[in-house]
């Protein structure tokens, strides 16, 4: 199970144009916006700030720098190059020294994995505890600025029956950083780095992308779960509310 496509919010559009910016020289301001709303499927740029008006995140096909380069020759920018690369792909997850291909996510571990986080996610985001856009840290002890914002506890609900707890931290780059841990063993456990099976029945982290748009980031599927329990998390269908099961990684 996978819903592995791509969100945008406002933010991500102004982050995405604006990377595309520095790689680009003799573009004007208006004419890039174009572009990059060509790049993320749209007509002109009216039409995506009229799809993101009230919302916020919207679904779109991953960016495209053949459309974007297609878009600014339309706006007179003939020398751009076939291969100009402006915006990430968003097909690999990056390290310092080597791009890997995002995973194809099929076993029942991972599937337990992303059920139990994106469950968390869910429960924070309908709680009002963080948006999916940078600096959307409402929690107690959250504020806009990442390196500013404490750890936050929250309990949920998994399948409608199994009670859940998790924390929530904003770190570098706007990511939320989130621990769960499924049937806490007492109320008095508190999800983190340090957890496992002594804890509760499973235990999982993620972090999630908010800069560049919504998503959970592939390679970070830190879990551990007791086997009869990876079963029935496995077979939830749980749907994450406007961001990606999966994407990329970036270091």
């Amino acid at each position: 199970m996978s819903n592995s496509t791509f969100f945008v919010s406002e933010a991500a559009v102004r982050n995405l144009k604006r990377g595309a910016e520095r790689h680009a020289f003799g573009v004007s301001s208006s004419h890039m916006s174009e572009g990059v709303a060509a790049a993320l499927g749209f007509k002109t740029y009216a039409a995506l700030r009229a799809a993101l008006a009230g919302r916020a995140t919207i679904e779109v096909p991953k960016p495209s720098n053949a459309r974007l380069v297609q878009r600014l020759r339309q706006l007179g920018y003939a020398a751009m190059a076939d291969d100009l690369r402006l915006l990430p792909e968003f097909e690999h997850s990056y390290s310092p020294f080597r791009a890997f291909p995002l995973r194809k996510v099929s076993a029942v571990r991972w599937k337990a994995w992303r059920n139990l986080l994106v469950a968390a996610i869910n429960a924070g985001l309908e709680q009002r505890l963080f948006g999916l856009s940078p600096g959307e840290n409402w929690w107690p002890g959250g504020a806009p600025e990442s390196h500013a914002c404490e750890r936050s506890i929250y309990r949920f609900m998994v399948d409608g029956s199994l009670l859940a707890i998790a924390s929530v931290d904003a770190v570098s780059g706007d990511e939320l950083s989130l621990h769960a841990i499924l049937n806490p063993r007492n109320a008095e456990v508190e999800p983190g780095p340090f957890n496992g099976l002594r804890d509760g029945d499973a235990w999982a982290h993620c972090w999630v992308e908010r800069s560049l748009g919504a998503w959970i980031q592939d390679g970070g599927e830190d879990f551990s779960c007791k086997r009869i329990v990876q079963s029935r998390l496995a077979e939830l269908r749980i749907e994450p509310l406007g961001y990606s099961d999966q994407g990329s990684f970036f270091i």
